[in-house]
This record gives C-alpha cells, structure tokens and sequence, in this order.
C-alpha cells in the first residue's frame, strides 16, 4: 500500500498532471455514461462535469448499474482525492516553510554532525 501511495504522490508532482487526471476521470465517467445509459457524449460529459463538482442538478441520473458505478466513481474519485491534491498542490506553491533548511545550512549541519562522530569515535 505504501508503494502505491509513493507512486500516487510521485505521479502527481505538477497541476499539469492533476489536470490530466482530473480530465481523464471525468472523460472515461462521461464515456460510460454514454454507452451505458444510451445518451449523447455531450449530454454525457455534461452529467460527467455536474457529478464531479458535486452540483448534481438532476437534469440527467443513471438508471444502468454501469451508469451507477460511473456516477460512483466520478462522485468518490474526483471530490475526495483530485480536487484535494490540486488544492495542496496550489497552496504548496504559495506557501513557504520558514524553518525549511537551506542546502547551505543543510551541508553545515553533516560536517558537524560528521566532526561529532569523529570525536566520539562512532563510525559511519
């Protein structure tokens, strides 16, 4: 599990990648949608749009079990892990740690930690 999350985080570094996740989960829920329910794309790309930002105007609902797990999908991947990680992605762009080390200061505290080792005879 841990592996997976690291590939998770790894795989979403940029707002470009999110936005690409983000646009494949509503496009693939709009493609099912689609086929499932017998609509037209554009009515399913719609349903797909007002599912993901939980608007939800009713205007079209699945009857389809295949059309439900979509609306499922679209209603659990999109609220609760996507839009999360762009909004920590955005905010981490503006939000600077103040006690963050800098490689300067990073590289002082090895060689002290380094010169420590050495006078208490503990090796590497």
């Amino acid at each position: 599990m841990e592996r997976l999350m690291g590939h998770i985080v790894n795989s979403t570094d940029t707002i470009r990648e999110l936005m690409i996740l983000y646009v494949v989960v509503v496009l693939a829920g709009a493609g099912v949608f689609c086929v499932a329910e017998q609509k037209p794309f554009w009515d399913s790309l719609w349903w797909a749009v007002v599912t993901a930002m939980t608007v939800g105007y009713g205007d079209f609902a699945p009857v389809t079990v295949a059309g439900r797990i979509a609306g499922m999908v679209v209603m659990h991947a999109i609220p609760l892990f996507i839009i999360p990680l762009i909004i920590v992605r955005l905010l981490s762009t503006f939000v600077k740690d103040q006690n963050q080390f800098t490689h300067a200061e990073q590289e002082r505290i090895m060689a002290d930690l380094a010169r420590i080792k050495k006078a208490l005879n503990i090796p590497d």
